[in-house]
């Protein structure tokens, strides 16, 4: 997997499991027209608006 533009921190997926999320995610952005990482970045404060 490459790098984005800008990208600080990163999460590492490891695994079928993992592997599995990310393809997921990947499907979300481009049904969104998004890059992956503003999809997770939606997606995590969605998340944490729920809190």
């Amino acid at each position: 997997m490459n790098k984005e533009h800008g990208q600080v921190t990163g999460l590492i997926w490891r695994g079928a499991t993992d592997l599995a999320i990310y393809q997921q995610l990947k499907e979300y952005a481009e049904n969104k027209n998004v890059s992956v990482a503003v999809a997770a970045k939606q997606l995590i404060s969605q998340a944490l608006k729920q809190n």
